[in-house]
């Protein structure tokens, strides 16, 4: 959700710019994505508790989780859980191995699904997307005819999948991204929802602050402390406060609670912006070995490294996030005097947030969740300036290349560190294209 504000609202909202009247947005979300594919393939799975992990061990015993079935939800099993509290929530439920493959080649059929209705389809994430309907529908004259319309391309969008590839997905419709987003989260699973111009904001205004596309935790404890618990408290708050009291933000927040968004839909690769590249893992337990977190935080890195080589990125900000005990989380970052796409450099830095934190006093409790990313990317070869230690030193330059063919060849496992064998795991890392 905080996602979809920062790379959806921002792109045009602070221009003040519209995106033209009369639109009409299609958001097509997957129910239980991972979890659904893996019922359709395997009986067994069907009509039973399903965790989908992003873990690499053999039997499920630690990592994250990454979809739980409907069947598994009444638990209070979500994404981003840890695999053993799962487990220990839900015993019974069958755990299994998230083959992100098998749900991309899945992905890239539903994408050629939705291309058949849209002439501009962004895809959002792996299991959503969205499509601009308004050429589509342009036969049909505005009103109430044009939304039956719409609601028809919703109805055989969702046969079409249904059909094809055995799946179920939830719709929602709306004048723009941000309410046909929320639109698609009425009636889930297998939802199809509609919500017209002129059902705006007060469609929205009885809502928790917190079903509002951008709002989490924290800003919903700010918002309580202003006295805003619903959608409609926010839109009733005077503009000005929301731009003095949070900046940008507020003003963006303001705005979707009056059902207000004029970013556009973005075609696939016609301006995909990747902002950072990041990895993180979940510790069974927690832990306050100093060494072993640094030990984490090297594989962690080489992972997000060999990510953005791969993809051609330089980065130049590093972020290190911790989550200690299961309630304090946070993050600390630094930029790096030369963009690089190097593990050394990267890890020294976030090696010196992590001691730095270590040495604060402020851990109480052992560490459940260590991140990193790297941000303020670029590509390579776009402007990198040459500097010094590049023409002394090549020799970490020269061993990742050659690192990185032979895993580019015999896979991820064909050469590691020492230091790694046998104590890290890092979840969801697989580089299958």
């Amino acid at each position: 959700m905080t996602q979809y504000v920062m790379h959806g609202l921002l792109r045009s909202a602070d221009q003040g710019r519209t995106a033209g009247e009369g639109r009409c947005v299609l958001h097509l979300d997957m129910d239980a994505y991972f979890a659904s594919v893996e019922q359709r393939d395997v009986p067994l799975y069907r009509n039973r508790p399903l965790i989908v992990c992003h873990t690499s061990s053999d039997f499920c015993s630690h990592g994250v989780v990454a979809t739980a079935s409907y069947e598994a939800r009444p638990w209070g099993i979500k994404a981003g859980m840890s695999v053993w509290e799962a487990r220990s929530r839900c015993p019974n439920a069958c755990f299994v191995h998230a083959d992100i493959p098998k749900y991309l080649d899945n992905a890239r059929r539903i994408l050629r699904i939705c291309e058949r209705r849209s002439h501009r389809v962004e895809v959002f994430s792996i299991d959503e997307a969205f499509a601009d309907l308004t050429t589509t529908l342009q036969p049909h004259p505005p009103g109430r005819e044009r939304w039956e319309a719409a609601l028809e391309v919703g109805r055989g969008l969702k046969e079409d999948i249904r059909r094809e590839l055995g799946l179920s997905a939830s719709v929602g419709i709306g004048p723009n991204k941000l309410v046909a987003k929320m639109a698609s989260e009425f009636q889930k699973p297998d939802g199809l929802t509609l919500v017209r111009p002129e059902q705006l904001p007060d469609i929205l205004a009885p809502m928790a602050v917190d079903k509002l596309v951008g709002v989490g935790r924290r800003m919903r404890r700010n918002f309580r402390a202003m006295g805003i618990e619903t959608i409609g408290d926010l839109a009733r708050t005077p503009r000005e406060v929301m731009e003095w009291k949070f900046g940008v933000i507020g003003r963006l927040l303001w705005r979707a609670a009056w059902g207000q968004d004029d970013s556009p839909v973005v075609r696939s690769g016609e301006s995909h912006e990747i902002k950072s590249f990041g990895h993180s893992l979940s510790l069974r337990g927690g832990s306050g070995d100093l060494g072993y977190l640094e030990n984490t935080l090297l594989g962690l890195v080489d992972a997000v490294t060999r990510r953005m080589r791969r993809d051609g990125y330089l980065g130049k900000t590093a972020s290190l996030r911790l989550r200690v005990g299961y309630s304090m989380g946070y993050g600390r970052a630094v930029t790096l005097e030369e963009y690089t796409d190097l593990s050394s450099p990267i890890y020294k830095a976030a090696r010196e947030l992590l001691r730095r934190e270590a040495s604060s006093g402020l851990w109480k409790e052992p560490v459940t969740t260590v991140g990193v990313s790297v941000s303020q990317l670029r590509r390579r070869g776009e402007g990198k300036q040459i500097t010094i230690w590049d023409c002394l030193d090549p020799r970490e330059e020269k061993l990742t290349a050659a690192l990185d063919a032979l895993r580019d060849r015999y896979g991820e496992g064909v050469v590691t560190r020492a230091s790694l064998l046998g104590g890290f795991a890092i979840s969801g890392m697989n580089l299958a294209r």
